[in-house]
This record gives structure tokens, sequence and C-alpha cells, in this order.
């Protein structure tokens, strides 16, 4: 009898937390965490106040990011790393608790340097940008002072460095809650230039292809611990370091 009227209490209890955190969920925008699967599978896991983040591909700091709910609504502070100019300036506008950066994060052959990118999204990438001009560094050639184009050539010129680089500049704290990637394949590249003996998050997650399940530049003591579908191509992983919570 003890039984069935606790687990009816546990049940009420849940109900009455979960209609809580659906009102909760109603006054602030989820922005990336707007899905169902994503409220329900990923979210849970940072539903305290007052975390610090690192979200590296911000996009404007609202829609797509992974970490304006967590700003808004819990109290969290962090790094917003965005390369596009245009999406840079709105997420500065929007996300004034958070520091903002315009810089691409790219592997060690670009590290402290700058790429050119001609055109505007969706045509124009700066993925494809980064890695076109990394094979050209990793094949010899100089790297090339920008120059002046036809007005009508839309030119934007991207610094561009390591993580670890961009997070030692911003005086970031080494340990942290949660390392975002939404990087659109590019995951592995970035986590080549952060030295995770210096900087620690306890979770890490990113938006990957549905078939990729780990990422070769993390240590191996993270551990898979939640997955959400985002759209066709794309699934959000959460990896969570197996020391977090160790004294």
């Amino acid at each position: 009898m003890f039984k069935g009227t606790t687990s009816f209490v546990d049940a009420l209890k849940n109900k009455a937390k979960s209609s809580a955190w659906s009102s909760v969920h109603r006054l602030f925008s989820l922005g990336g965490f707007r899905s169902t699967s994503h409220r329900t599978q990923i979210l849970p896991f940072f539903d305290r106040p007052n975390g610090r983040f690192v979200e590296i591909g911000a996009r404007d700091g609202i829609k797509n990011s992974f970490t304006l709910y967590l700003e808004k609504a819990l109290g969290w502070k962090g790094l917003l790393i965005e390369p596009w100019p245009h999406l840079f300036h709105k997420c500065r506008k929007t996300r004034k608790q958070s520091q903002v950066l315009n810089v691409a994060v790219v592997d060690q052959w670009l590290k402290d340097s700058f790429i050119e990118v001609r055109g505007t999204p969706p045509k124009a990438s700066i993925k494809r940008t980064i890695r076109k001009e990394s094979t050209e560094r990793l094949a010899g050639k100089p790297l090339e002072a920008p120059f002046k184009r036809s007005k009508q050539e839309k030119v934007s010129y991207v610094t561009t460095d390591i993580a670890q680089n961009i997070l030692k500049r911003a005086e970031f704290e080494p340990e942290f809650d949660l390392l975002v990637l939404n990087l659109q394949g590019y995951e592995n590249n970035a986590l080549e230039g952060l030295d995770f003996n210096t900087y620690r998050p306890s979770f890490v997650l990113a938006k990957v292809g549905n078939n990729t399940r780990s990422l070769s530049n993390m240590p191996t003591s993270y551990e898979l611990v939640a997955s959400s579908t985002h759209d066709e191509r794309s699934i959000l992983r959460l990896f969570r370091d197996s020391k977090f919570g160790r004294n």
C-alpha cells in the first residue's frame, strides 16, 4: 500500500515540476532547444542556474543558438564565437550578458591568421574557405595580403585562430560547464586546437552528422550520455566528462 502511495505522490510531484518548467519554457525563447526532443533529452542536463559556457558557431545568438535559454532564463554567462560578421553583430546586440567574438575557430594551419570569404550565405561558406586555405598552407602557399575588389562583390575578411588561443585571450576560466560545437562538420578540426589539460568543460554538445557517434580529437574520458535528432542530416550528441562531479 505504501509503495503505491509513494509512486502516486512522486507522479504528482513530477507532473507539477513538468508543468512548472513548461511555463518557464514559454516565457523564454529556447533558441536551438525549441524541439520537444531537445527539451526532454538534452536540456535537463543543464537545468540549473549560473553556469558557464563556450559556444563555437553561435550564429545570431537567437534562433540557432544552444545557449540562449541558458543565459536568458537561468543566468548562465560565457563566450560566444561567430565568424560571419553580420551574424556576429546581431549576436552582440542580443547577448549582452556574455562576451561575443568575431573570429573563426580553425586547426593549427590557420592559427593567428585570416581568411577571405567572397559572397554571402548560403552560396559562400566559411567552412569550405577554411578547408581550402588549410590545404593551400599545408602545400606551402604563402599568405597573401587582402586587396580591394569591385563594390559589387561582397568580401568578408575573417580573423582565424585555434580555440586554445581564443579562450586564453578572452581570459576565460579553465573549468566551465558546457562547450557547444555548432560547426557543421568541422568539430574535430576545432577540437584539434584545444588543450583539454588546460580547458576542461564538464559537457560537450556537438551538432554532427547522423552517423557520427564520437569525436576523435576529444579525450576518451568523455562519454556519450544523450542524443537528439536535430534535422534530416544532423543530430545533437551530448558528451560528459567521466571525471565530472568527482572531488
